[in-house]
């Protein structure tokens, strides 16, 4: 019985601790979505904003895949958003293009920067409107 009622307190215990993940947290609400609408070798995004700079990338380094998209928390604009043919090591090795944006979006909106295959290699563009297929 002791051990019955032991097991019963393990399970709720993990019951309870398991109900709160993924929810209860803060929310975050990206205002600046990259995404990748090319075929090209795209390994790393960062975005360059005026008080802080972030970047990612896939866990493994492996080039992100069309429709793949990443989220960054806004600092103060302006942004600089840069791609990168490879992991950042120097900020001049890599690079396949750039876009700045010199605000931020309207209120309840946010920026979207779409990767595109361009004529010569990639083209940024930032538009408040999801772009198709992402």
């Amino acid at each position: 019985m002791k051990r019955f009622l032991t097991f019963i307190l393990i399970a709720l215990v993990v019951f309870y601790a398991l109900s709160g993940c993924g929810s209860g947290g803060e929310k975050i609400d990206y205002n600046l979505v990259f995404v990748n609408n090319s075929d090209a070798t795209i390994v790393e995004v960062v975005a360059d904003f005026v008080d802080r700079d972030s970047g990612v990338r896939n866990a493994d380094s492996s080039p992100l895949k069309r429709g793949e998209t990443f989220g960054f928390e806004a600092g103060e604009y302006p942004v600089t958003v840069l791609v990168y043919d490879t992991a950042v090591g120097r900020i001049e090795e890599g690079e396949l293009a750039r876009i700045v944006i010199s605000k931020a979006p309207p209120e309840g909106e946010r920026w979207y920067v779409t990767a595109q295959d361009g004529t010569h290699g990639i083209v940024l563009t930032a538009d408040t409107e999801r772009p198709a297929g992402a």
